[in-house]
């Protein structure tokens, strides 16, 4: 009886033993998996402008220095507008728990005037308006019903920033030992794909980095572009708060289709101040800004760097905020470049059928 030969056995279990501890060690580092994708994101999209950074130093700590200064200033980005953001909303809530306890004891505002000059309609709006906030405590009843809820939403949502917040610390400490190690992984990383997958994985990951920087240009970038002009476009119209509501429509502006429901509600606040001609102009200006960045500039962009189609990269997108949230938004079209670079490669590897010529010509 022949035993096994031991060096294959030998490779095998290597290989088990090699799977099972990366397995365990993705599951003990499950918490902390968005931190270090935030961080190969953040550091993918920015690795041509640390290349400007890093030329400012010199000597024997250039590296560290540049990579400490480098994260600072991303976390600067990152955070201020966070904490600038939290401190206004938690601001306005306030004012408007006090508007409506004050419109409840004193009565409510008055409503628009066009609203009041609305045939048949405007007296009928205008009578549930005032029922609303003088007849039986209405108004006091809803906020008794609704305080118990408010402050339930209130915890789970400081829950949320906490963690928000410990991942942002340790996307940043993650991110300044990649800018510290950068040349050594820049080697590292490419080295283990060829001995673990062949020279044909190479392909796969300058698909799947160009992805994602082709993402950032054309989602973020072109985002924060939209958020500004919007933002404009709201102080010139008069709307409160112009700086913050273009800073959410930016966020917004990252997911497809959503930037209309943050200038809408702008333009429905400018409604009811009596501000009409102001609402129709910012549904305007924000529609055709809108129309322009997603049919023209955005799929130039992220299709041209990334060769991947505009289609795929919007399934890429709302397919990856469905499976890892906001960080689906790099994934996705990093993944389906990797995919289709599969496929093109598998195609034109392929030998051709017995009798079926190697350029078929263009098809109908």
């Amino acid at each position: 009886m022949s035993l096994p030969d031991t060096s294959d056995t030998q490779k095998v279990s290597r290989y088990i033993l090699i799977a099972c501890l990366v397995a365990l060690g993705v599951w003990m580092l499950r918490r902390f998996l968005p931190a270090l994708c935030w961080a190969v994101v953040l550091a993918i999209a920015t690795s041509s402008l640390y290349d400007r950074w890093l030329a400012r130093f010199h000597g024997k700590w250039r590296h560290a220095w540049a990579a400490a200064t480098f994260t600072t200033l991303i976390g600067i980005v990152l955070i201020v507008p966070l904490v600038y953001a939290a401190a206004l909303a938690v601001s306005e809530a306030v004012a408007l728990v006090r508007a409506f306890v004050d419109s409840a004891r004193n009565g409510p505002p008055p409503l628009p005037e066009w609203i009041q000059q609305l045939p048949r309609v405007g007296e009928w709006v205008q009578g549930l308006w005032l029922d609303l906030f003088n007849n039986s405590g209405v108004a006091f009843d809803l906020f008794s019903h609704a305080r118990p809820t408010v402050i339930e939403w209130t915890r789970l949502l400081g829950v949320q920033v906490v963690r928000r917040i410990v991942t942002l610390v340790f996307t940043l400490l993650t991110l300044f030992f990649v800018y510290l190690n950068r040349d050594r992984l820049s080697e590292d990383v490419p080295l283990a794909s060829n001995r673990l997958f062949g020279h044909t994985v190479e392909r796969l990951l300058h698909r799947a980095v160009a992805a994602i920087r082709a993402t950032v240009d054309g989602i973020v970038l072109v985002a924060v572009a939209e958020g500004a002009i919007m933002g404009v476009a709201y102080g010139l119209a008069g709307a409160p708060h112009p700086v913050l509501f273009g800073a959410v429509t930016g966020i917004f502006a990252m997911i497809p289709f959503a930037a209309p429901i943050v200038f809408c509600f702008v333009a429905l606040m400018l409604t009811f101040q009596g501000a009409l001609a102001a609402a129709v102009s910012v549904l305007v200006v924000c529609t055709i800004v809108l129309f322009v960045s997603d049919h023209f500039v955005r799929p130039t962009v992220i299709g041209g760097a990334a060769r991947l189609p505009f289609l795929w990269v919007l399934l890429g997108i709302l397919g990856g905020i469905e499976s890892f949230g906001l960080l689906g938004i790099f994934l996705g079209p990093a993944l389906m470049a990797a995919l289709v670079s599969i496929w093109h490669g598998w195609v034109s590897e392929m030998p051709p059928r017995d009798g079926e010529p190697t350029d078929p010509g263009p098809q109908p």
